[in-house]
């Protein structure tokens, strides 16, 4: 539509096609000097309702997609006494109906009194007589500019609907381009967060991975040997090895509720406190207690800790333990015969006064212990079928004989071969204890 022949084929009165090029010129030059759309719609709608004498200018400007949120902006003129704003939604899609409808304009000097309308009679609303043109680029309705008042009565002029034609006619590709633009500049913007948050993920993920034991450890005639694979960059699980004294090993694993960042800050915040105060000159239990109780402190709403921590004693051939409502730790003995220690008390981080319990059994030169997180236990294949706990035990009775890393490595792999195509869901941790292979 050029901008000297407005709908209907009609020419334009001189005068009101040159303040309809004036309100254009305002146009143009702010889609010229800036990227955002809301700056452009602005001077459309004051300019249109001033030049109109209305109560109230609306634009509507619908995204690339035609379900998706759509931009809608409304001016009231300079008197206290009109009370507008935003249109019921039953007006809003009612007009925008008319005009996909019949791809023309609606000129109505009571909406809620018109024929096409019936629908909307007795609606409570300060929209009552409407001029609404459609915004259309390559002959599609990309949204509608309208004026109103809200007293019924106004009858619009030829005039008044040759020039907002006009205006919305050679406004509308401008529209498009701004939009385009805003687009085109929010989704850089979107972009550039997300390299951001990426590279801090990848950041955070490179320090808690250094937080973990840079290898194997060994201790008396065992190896010991962990494995972490996060579902995500950074995650909720962790492990950890590390000297009491000569005789001594501490071992531990834990997983926090839920994934990413809020999930790793409570982990680091564990795994220091463990390192600070699991020094063994207390009892085991009352190790726990204490870190319960920092655990709770530290906890956001709805955040808890499972975790397993045990003292190997290579002198006396024994492993003292304390499970805090972890997966159950598997101990096969050198006959093969699989336990589970269960010993303990309840997660950590609901309730302070929590209490907690000491287990303590034999632990020969030939025993072998798997520590382990649910993401391997509850690890799915493509049907939403479960590793389980029971294959895992019986992957770990297979497994006497090979070393540390071999056994992770083979438990690792049958997860993996298990889950086939599908997702991880869960980070998965892995902690064994097995006899150092024979020269």
């Amino acid at each position: 539509m050029s901008a000297s022949t407005p709908p209907g084929g009609q020419q334009a009165d001189p005068q009101l096609l040159t303040r309809a090029l004036q309100l254009l010129a305002e146009v143009g030059a702010v889609v010229a000097s800036t990227t955002e759309l809301r700056p452009v719609l602005e001077v459309l709608v004051n300019r249109a309702t001033r030049l109109l004498g209305a109560d109230e200018g609306s634009i509507k400007v619908l995204g690339a997609d035609p379900g998706g949120p759509a931009h809608t902006f409304f001016r009231a003129m300079e008197d206290p006494r009109l009370a507008v704003g935003s249109w019921p939604p039953a007006i809003s899609m009612s007009v925008m109906g008319y005009l996909m409808a019949r791809k023309r304009h609606l000129a109505t000097p009571d909406l809620l009194n018109d024929p096409e309308f019936s629908g909307l009679r007795g609606l409570e609303t300060h929209v009552r007589a409407v001029l609404a043109v459609p915004l259309v680029v390559d002959n599609r309705i990309t949204g509608f500019l309208a004026v109103t008042r809200r007293e019924p009565g106004r009858h619009w002029s030829d005039d008044e609907v040759q020039l907002l034609g006009i205006v919305a006619g050679n406004s509308a590709v401008m529209i498009e381009q701004a939009r385009l633009r805003a687009e085109a500049e929010e989704k850089k913007r979107l972009q550039q967060e997300n390299d951001r948050m990426e590279r801090d993920l990848n950041l955070a993920r490179t320090i808690q991975m250094g937080l973990l034991p840079a290898g194997p450890v060994v201790h008396g005639p065992w190896d010991v040997h962990g494995r972490l694979v996060a579902a995500r960059q950074v995650g909720g699980d962790a492990f950890d090895i590390f000297s009491i004294d000569e005789q001594r090993l501490a071992i531990t694993i834990a997983d926090v509720s839920g994934k990413g960042v809020p999930a790793a800050l409570l982990m680091s915040h564990l795994q220091a406190t463990l390192r600070a105060y699991c020094d063994g000159s207390r009892p085991i239990p009352e190790m726990i207690a204490h870190v319960n109780r920092r655990t709770v402190a530290a906890a956001t709403a709805g955040k808890f800790v499972t975790m397993f921590y045990a003292e190997l004693d290579s002198a006396a051939g024994r492993l003292r333990y304390s499970n805090a409502g972890h997966n159950f730790p598997l101990l096969r003995r050198a006959d093969g015969t699989v336990e589970e220690l269960d010993a303990g008390g309840v997660i950590l981080g609901l309730f302070p006064d929590a209490t907690y319990q000491m287990g303590d059994v034999a632990f020969g030169p030939n025993d072998s212990l798997l520590l382990y997180s649910d993401g391997i236990s509850e690890a799915n294949d493509t049907r939403g079928d479960q590793f389980d706990e029971d294959r895992l035990a019986a992957l770990w009775r297979e497994l006497g004989g090979l070393s540390a890393a071999d056994a992770i490595a083979r438990i690792y792999q049958e997860v993996e071969s298990f889950r086939g195509s599908a997702a991880q869901s869960d980070d998965m941790t892995a902690v064994v204890i097995a006899p150092r292979p024979k020269a």
